[in-house]
Protein backbone atom coordinates (compact mmCIF):
# COMPACT_ATOMS: atom_id res chain seq x y z
CA UNK A 1 0.00 0.00 0.00
CA UNK A 2 1.16 3.39 -1.03
CA UNK A 3 1.12 6.59 1.82
CA UNK A 4 -0.70 8.68 -0.52
CA UNK A 5 -3.66 6.40 -1.13
CA UNK A 6 -7.02 7.23 0.84
CA UNK A 7 -9.27 4.84 2.64
CA UNK A 8 -12.94 4.96 2.33
CA UNK A 9 -15.26 3.75 4.72
CA UNK A 10 -18.00 1.28 3.71
CA UNK A 11 -21.85 1.34 4.64
CA UNK A 12 -21.14 -1.73 6.73
CA UNK A 13 -18.63 0.14 8.43
CA UNK A 14 -20.82 3.22 8.89
CA UNK A 15 -23.49 1.01 9.92
CA UNK A 16 -21.32 -0.39 12.66
CA UNK A 17 -19.99 2.75 13.79
CA UNK A 18 -23.99 3.41 14.30
CA UNK A 19 -24.32 0.21 16.59
CA UNK A 20 -21.50 1.50 19.29
CA UNK A 21 -21.10 -1.89 20.82
CA UNK A 22 -19.89 -4.08 17.67
CA UNK A 23 -15.99 -2.80 16.94
CA UNK A 24 -13.23 -2.34 19.72
CA UNK A 25 -12.73 1.02 20.71
CA UNK A 26 -9.52 1.94 18.78
CA UNK A 27 -11.21 0.48 15.09
CA UNK A 28 -13.97 2.48 15.67
CA UNK A 29 -11.76 5.69 16.59
CA UNK A 30 -9.94 5.13 13.24
CA UNK A 31 -13.28 4.46 11.33
CA UNK A 32 -14.24 7.58 12.57
CA UNK A 33 -11.11 9.27 11.26
CA UNK A 34 -11.87 8.12 8.13
CA UNK A 35 -13.48 10.51 5.70
CA UNK A 36 -12.30 10.24 1.94
CA UNK A 37 -9.86 12.80 1.84
CA UNK A 38 -6.93 12.09 4.66
CA UNK A 39 -4.44 9.77 2.72
CA UNK A 40 -2.62 7.57 4.56
CA UNK A 41 0.33 9.03 5.43
CA UNK A 42 -2.42 12.02 6.90
CA UNK A 43 -3.63 9.33 9.65
CA UNK A 44 -0.50 7.16 10.25
CA UNK A 45 0.27 8.97 13.49
CA UNK A 46 -3.23 8.43 14.84
CA UNK A 47 -3.72 4.98 13.73
CA UNK A 48 -0.16 4.24 15.72
CA UNK A 49 -1.40 5.74 18.68
CA UNK A 50 -4.30 3.63 18.39
CA UNK A 51 -2.21 0.04 17.77
CA UNK A 52 -3.76 0.06 13.84
CA UNK A 53 -0.69 -1.16 11.93
CA UNK A 54 -0.69 -2.57 8.69
CA UNK A 55 -2.33 -6.16 9.54
CA UNK A 56 -5.06 -4.41 11.17
CA UNK A 57 -5.52 -2.41 8.06
CA UNK A 58 -5.60 -5.53 6.41
CA UNK A 59 -8.35 -7.01 8.50
CA UNK A 60 -10.49 -4.23 8.03
CA UNK A 61 -10.09 -4.21 4.71
CA UNK A 62 -10.83 -8.04 4.50
CA UNK A 63 -14.02 -7.58 6.55
CA UNK A 64 -15.45 -4.88 3.99
CA UNK A 65 -15.51 -2.13 6.28
CA UNK A 66 -12.59 0.14 4.29
CA UNK A 67 -11.72 0.02 0.47
CA UNK A 68 -9.91 2.28 -1.54
CA UNK A 69 -10.93 3.10 -5.59
CA UNK A 70 -9.14 1.28 -8.37
CA UNK A 71 -8.50 4.30 -10.19
CA UNK A 72 -6.30 5.44 -7.17
CA UNK A 73 -4.40 2.07 -6.88
CA UNK A 74 -3.45 1.96 -10.63
CA UNK A 75 -2.79 5.27 -10.65
CA UNK A 76 -0.13 4.55 -8.42
CA UNK A 77 1.84 3.01 -10.98
CA UNK A 78 4.38 0.56 -9.77
CA UNK A 79 6.00 2.54 -7.44
CA UNK A 80 7.84 0.79 -4.60
CA UNK A 81 5.48 -0.37 -1.82
CA UNK A 82 6.27 1.58 1.48
CA UNK A 83 5.22 0.47 4.86
CA UNK A 84 2.21 3.00 5.36
CA UNK A 85 1.73 2.68 9.17
CA UNK A 86 4.89 1.23 11.89
CA UNK A 87 4.42 -1.23 14.38
CA UNK A 88 3.50 0.04 17.48
CA UNK A 89 6.02 1.66 19.72
CA UNK A 90 7.38 -0.85 22.62
CA UNK A 91 5.44 -0.11 25.59
CA UNK A 92 7.75 2.58 27.25
CA UNK A 93 7.80 4.58 24.10
CA UNK A 94 4.02 4.26 24.24
CA UNK A 95 3.95 5.43 27.51
CA UNK A 96 5.54 8.30 26.51
CA UNK A 97 3.31 9.23 23.43
CA UNK A 98 0.98 12.27 23.95
CA UNK A 99 -2.42 10.68 23.22
CA UNK A 100 -4.62 13.21 20.63
CA UNK A 101 -7.16 15.21 21.98
CA UNK A 102 -10.02 13.71 19.30
CA UNK A 103 -9.02 10.38 20.88
CA UNK A 104 -9.75 11.75 24.29
CA UNK A 105 -12.99 13.63 22.94
CA UNK A 106 -13.85 10.10 21.32
CA UNK A 107 -13.65 8.66 24.43
CA UNK A 108 -15.45 10.88 26.18
CA UNK A 109 -18.24 10.68 24.01
CA UNK A 110 -18.44 7.08 24.68
CA UNK A 111 -18.63 7.26 28.35
CA UNK A 112 -21.09 10.03 28.19
CA UNK A 113 -23.42 8.17 25.91
CA UNK A 114 -23.30 4.77 28.59
CA UNK A 115 -23.71 7.32 31.59
CA UNK A 116 -26.58 9.45 29.68
CA UNK A 117 -28.20 6.84 27.24
CA UNK A 118 -30.49 8.97 25.13
CA UNK A 119 -30.23 12.09 26.84
CA UNK A 120 -26.94 12.83 25.09
CA UNK A 121 -27.79 14.37 22.16
CA UNK A 122 -26.89 18.18 23.39
CA UNK A 123 -23.55 16.91 24.27
CA UNK A 124 -22.44 15.29 20.52
CA UNK A 125 -23.67 18.46 19.30
CA UNK A 126 -21.32 20.68 21.95
CA UNK A 127 -18.46 18.14 20.87
CA UNK A 128 -18.48 19.38 16.99
CA UNK A 129 -16.87 23.21 18.43
CA UNK A 130 -14.37 21.24 20.51
CA UNK A 131 -11.28 21.95 18.65
CA UNK A 132 -8.03 22.76 20.88
CA UNK A 133 -7.27 21.86 24.75
CA UNK A 134 -9.14 24.94 26.50
CA UNK A 135 -12.80 23.54 24.53
CA UNK A 136 -11.93 19.95 25.16
CA UNK A 137 -11.45 21.07 28.92
CA UNK A 138 -14.76 23.42 29.17
CA UNK A 139 -16.56 20.45 27.60
CA UNK A 140 -15.34 17.88 29.89
CA UNK A 141 -17.12 19.80 32.70
CA UNK A 142 -20.21 20.42 30.99
CA UNK A 143 -20.67 16.93 30.61
CA UNK A 144 -19.29 15.97 34.05
CA UNK A 145 -22.02 18.81 35.38
CA UNK A 146 -24.70 17.03 32.99
CA UNK A 147 -23.99 13.69 34.12
CA UNK A 148 -23.86 14.77 38.03
CA UNK A 149 -27.32 16.50 37.57
CA UNK A 150 -29.02 13.70 35.34
CA UNK A 151 -27.52 10.68 36.98
CA UNK A 152 -25.17 11.40 40.09
CA UNK A 153 -22.24 13.35 41.67
CA UNK A 154 -20.51 9.80 41.86
CA UNK A 155 -20.58 9.21 38.19
CA UNK A 156 -19.54 12.50 37.17
CA UNK A 157 -16.61 12.07 39.17
CA UNK A 158 -15.92 8.65 37.73
CA UNK A 159 -16.23 9.98 34.07
CA UNK A 160 -13.49 13.06 35.40
CA UNK A 161 -11.02 10.16 36.34
CA UNK A 162 -11.76 8.05 33.25
CA UNK A 163 -11.69 10.49 30.89
CA UNK A 164 -8.28 12.07 33.19
CA UNK A 165 -6.06 8.76 32.07
CA UNK A 166 -6.79 9.22 29.21
CA UNK A 167 -5.47 12.97 28.80
CA UNK A 168 -2.07 13.62 27.38
CA UNK A 169 0.54 14.24 30.41
CA UNK A 170 1.00 18.48 29.17
CA UNK A 171 -2.56 18.38 29.12
CA UNK A 172 -3.29 20.62 32.13
CA UNK A 173 -0.43 23.02 31.04
CA UNK A 174 -2.15 23.44 27.58
CA UNK A 175 -5.29 24.33 29.24
CA UNK A 176 -3.96 26.71 32.17
CA UNK A 177 -1.44 28.64 29.09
Amino acid sequence: MHLDIVPHKTDLARDMLQRRDTLPRSQRMFLIMIDGRKSLRDLAEAAQQLGIDNAALARLANAGLIHWSRDEIEAEGPRPVATPIQEPAPAQAAAERTVPLVAVKLYAMDLVALLLPGQDHALRDAARDVSDAHSLGAWIERCAGEIAQRNHPDRAELFRERVASQLPSDFLARVAA
